[in-house]
């Protein structure tokens, strides 16, 4: 047993001590075990659990150890923020959906199933727990699923491995994201940082800062052992994580992303088929279990469980009051506002989700009775809309004046209302009504749409409810749509007083007009503390002609490591003729960031006269060390040193005899030899007259049935472009209804290039209506997964053949249900039509949320004084 002990997964040496020795005696006090051979203890359990096929209660062990212990004297240990992982004995107070009642006598949870996502989320926790304090130890699992897949029970689940002396911290108040970040500044070590729904605190105003401040305590090996466990739904991990969308000069969550990247799990809507015995055996001890195999869906038993069956029906049967209550509430939630509603919000807004006869009939008492009835629970689950409560471990439980929609409707609600245009009335409410923190937020939401007034609207509610950022937002947004006069307004009060960031943004607003005043500026942003100032300063000086002060500025950018200081000091330098000068910077620039400079500088080395192994002794190492980050751009320094070797001959001849040499390394024989052929392939100029047996060389010979064949090759093989050259060809050998289709397989895989051939082929065999039914469908489909490229090409060619009121129509409506790009594509569309005033009014001033053009509106900031 000893020898299984130390093998992994255990990795305990276990002395010879009987347990016997642990059981009280009247001769004798027992042996209890020490603090340090608690984990030993656990260790001899698991093992003994698993001879035995039992799951261990790890919390109860813990619990049990932690009694045992005898005396020890106090440490002088600073306590961090949060409490002892054993005082949180409410798994609802963690945000645990609350069962389904099974009856009397029942534990608050379910019997657990383990599934692969908690042996993932054990093997994290595990790992974190087995470090001490000191060792740089730090781990952030994300589970990732629907509403009600039981992430958060999974969570709650694994501090069971927790040992009891760890602390846990809830940050929530005043906003999940400010009290992340207040907690961080004082966390130790052995503590869990509880982010269920994780997006609360890594979105919004201050989601970045809270972002990046807790990569710095991950990063910080003081702060070890501690582990971060949080949950969130896949479209809200999409929105962390997605890339930035090309040409989008925004990037809102550049440190979640990074922070994020690779730290989640994907928790499954339903039980796999290897779960289900494990089910049975625990639905014969636990009739929550047993009802929720009997009469849910088919492996959605967390979701029955939780309730979210009897939310749908609870929905669907409501009257038309409760359901104007919910459908509100769904409304905001997915526009951006938090998880706690107003409910003065949702009294605000049911007059626009009745009709007006309904409305008049509505009472005072009439809202409440309808709260009231919805806040109900049903067989021990939560109600739709729920009064949102403070508690403490240990302390009251207190009611605020905010209500919370229901999970499982509020993912229900995003999913069939996600085409539906909110109520105009809705906006209205949410600018006078909205809780603060979620203020900028919907202001995205509304700038998403078109509606820029009521962007506006919002942000100066967010900026006189002292909101951080907002009245920057507004400036942004006003500088994006080309009105910088009145973008200057919201951020020139912030830059004099101070503020870094407004005085870079009033620079930026000054450059086109006012390039001496946007100099000032972005010199008195360097002296505050943003240090890309010189560089900004630097450029503008040049382009100008004030070479001494751009020079001094750009130095003064260099030394502080701005990226792309050295480099355009480097070609000031190089245009007043001081090369040495200008391939110092060079080097350095291109050593510290990489990139495009490592082209330039490995061309000004050889024009200096650089011997071929100087160059190339400069160029491996920043090869190697871009092969080793491998962040997906385009690979500089390799193309530099191809482009080295395919000019030096000589070059080229001696690193082959090395390459040749007796004893070399196979490994580095072999790549070396394949860089050499390729440059020798670029200096002969014949790399691409080789191989005609490619299929495009043969469709190029007229061999169309041989090329058809490569190319369905290649589309087996993952090729997606080369789905369209397959529907080519077929139309070329005189297969339309088959080219056809392979044109939609194209499409649908995401090629916007093929829509006019579709338009052609299909117009022909079914008619222009079904034609454009088609095209609008998958347009729709594509640009609700954030790309925008094929809704433009379709409302294009809906123009071309005469249909431009129709394309208008689908645009307006696709804007008004959330696609942040259809409203800028309906002043695309405008301007092909000729009705260039009409889309410069759009662009100016967008639209109202009930599809009619903004008609002229100011921007004027609030008063000074809020901002």
């Amino acid at each position: 047993m000893s020898q299984t002990l130390a093998k992994h997964p255990y990795g305990r040496r276990v002395g010879n001590q009987r347990i016997s020795a642990w059981v009280p005696a009247i001769d004798r006090e027992p042996q209890v075990p020490s603090d340090r051979s608690s984990d030993d203890v656990l260790a001899l359990v698991r093992l003994w659990s698993s001879w035995a096929g039992e799951r261990v209660n790890e919390r109860q062990w813990r619990d049990l150890l932690e009694k045992a212990q005898p005396v020890r004297e106090l440490r002088a240990v600073r306590t961090g923020p949060g409490r002892p992982v054993r005082e949180f004995t409410d798994p609802f107070a963690l945000e645990v959906h609350e069962p389904i009642d099974g009856g009397p006598g029942l534990p608050l949870l379910p019997l657990y199933v383990e599934r692969e996502h908690d042996r993932w989320l054990a093997k994290v926790v595990n790992g974190i727990v087995a470090q001490t304090s000191g060792q740089s130890a730090a781990a952030l699992a994300v589970l990732v699923g629907e509403s009600s897949t039981g992430k958060t029970r999974a969570c709650w689940e694994a501090l069971n491995l927790l040992p009891p002396d760890w602390r846990l911290v809830l940050p929530l108040v005043p906003s999940p994201a400010e009290a992340l970040i207040a907690a961080l500044g004082d966390i130790t070590p052995r503590t869990v940082l509880w982010l269920d729904e994780i997006h609360r605190f890594l979105s919004g105003d201050l989601g970045e800062q809270a972002a990046a401040h807790l990569r710095e305590v991950l990063n910080d090996p003081r702060r070890g052992p501690l582990l971060v466990l949080g949950t969130t739904w896949p479209e809200l991990w999409t929105d962390l994580v997605g890339p930035r969308a090309d040409g989008d000069r925004r990037d809102p969550h550049a440190q979640a992303r990074a922070l994020l990247d690779g730290k989640h799990y994907r928790v499954p809507d339903t039980f796999d088929d290897t779960d289900v015995p494990e089910l049975r055996h625990l639905a014969a001890a636990d009739p929550r279990l047993q009802e929720a195999l009997e009469q849910g869906e088919p492996g959605r038993i967390t979701q029955y469980i939780a309730g979210g069956r009897a939310l749908i029906d609870r929905y669907e049967t409501a009257t038309a009051l409760q359901r104007a209550l919910i459908e509100s509430a769904m409304d905001a939630r997915r526009l951006g506002h938090d998880t706690p509603l107003p409910r003065i919000l949702l009294e605000a807004s049911i007059r626009h989700y009745l009709s007006a006869d309904q409305y008049d009939l509505v009472a005072d008492c009439d809202i409440e009775r309808a709260l009231a009835e919805l806040s109900k629970s049903k067989r021990g689950t939560r109600g739709p809309l729920t009064p949102v409560a403070l508690r403490e471990p240990g302390g009251p439980r207190v009611l605020t004046d905010n209500v919370r929609l229901a999970d499982y409707l509020d993912q229900h609600g995003r999913r069939k209302r996600r085409t539906k245009a909110p109520p105009t009335g809705l906006w209205d409410a949410l600018v006078d009504h909205a809780a603060r923190d979620s203020l900028t937020a919907l202001a995205e939401a509304a700038r998403d749409r078109g509606h820029l007034r009521i962007a506006l609207r919002l942000l100066a509610a967010a900026v006189e409810a002292g909101v951080p950022g907002a009245a920057m937002a507004a400036s942004q947004i006003l500088e994006e749509e080309e009105r910088r006069d009145e973008a200057l307004l919201w951020c020139l009060p912030l830059a004099e007083a101070g503020n870094a960031e407004a005085m870079q943004r009033v620079a930026g607003l000054m450059e086109a007009d006012r390039p001496d005043e946007a100099v000032a500026w972005h010199r008195r942003a360097a002296e505050a503390g943003l240090s890309q100032g010189w560089l900004y300063a630097g450029i503008l000086l040049h382009q100008a002609g004030e070479l001494l002060e751009a020079e001094a500025c750009l130095r003064r950018a260099s030394f502080a490591g701005v990226h792309g200081g050295g480099g355009a000091l480097a070609h000031l330098l190089q245009q007043a003729g001081r090369t040495e000068e200008t391939l110092v910077h060079l080097q350095q620039e291109a050593e510290a960031s990489g990139g495009y400079v490592v082209v330039e500088t490995a061309a000004l080395m050889r024009a200096r006269g650089d011997s071929g192994f100087t160059v190339l002794a400069w160029l491996m190492p920043r090869a190697v060390e871009e092969r080793r980050k491998d962040s997906g751009g385009i690979p500089f320094a390799e193309h530099a040193l191809i482009r080295h070797l395919t000019i030096d001959a000589l070059l080229r001849s001696r690193l082959r005899s090395f390459a040749d040499e007796e004893g070399q390394d196979d490994a580095v024989r072999r790549e070396l030899t394949a860089l050499l052929d390729v440059a020798e392939e670029l200096a002969k100029g014949d790399r691409r007259e080789k191989d005609t047996n490619t299929p495009e060389a043969l469709r190029q010979q007229g061999r169309l049935a041989e090329a058809l064949v490569l190319y369905r090759t290649e589309v087996d093989a993952g090729r997606r472009d080369a789905v369209a050259h397959v529907a080519a060809l077929y139309e070329q050998l005189g297969r339309p209804s088959k080219a056809l289709s392979w044109y939609q397989r194209a499409a649908e895989g995401g090629d916007p290039k093929v829509l006019s051939q579709i338009a052609r082929l299909m117009t022909a065999a079914e008619g222009p209506e079904e034609t454009f039914d088609w095209l609008k469908s998958c347009a729709d489909r594509h640009g609700e997964t954030g790309d925008p490229d094929q809704r433009s090409a379709v409302a294009e060619l809906l123009r071309i053949a005469g249909r431009t009121d129709e394309a208008l129509a689908w645009l307006r409506r696709a804007s008004r249900t959330g696609d942040p790009y259809a409203w800028r594509q309906y002043a695309d569309l405008l301007e092909a039509a000729g009705r260039v005033e009409d889309a410069q009014c759009i662009r100016r001033y967008g639209w109202e949320p009930c599809g009619k053009s903004s008609q002229p509106w100011s921007a004027a900031p609030p008063a000074p004084h809020s901002l």
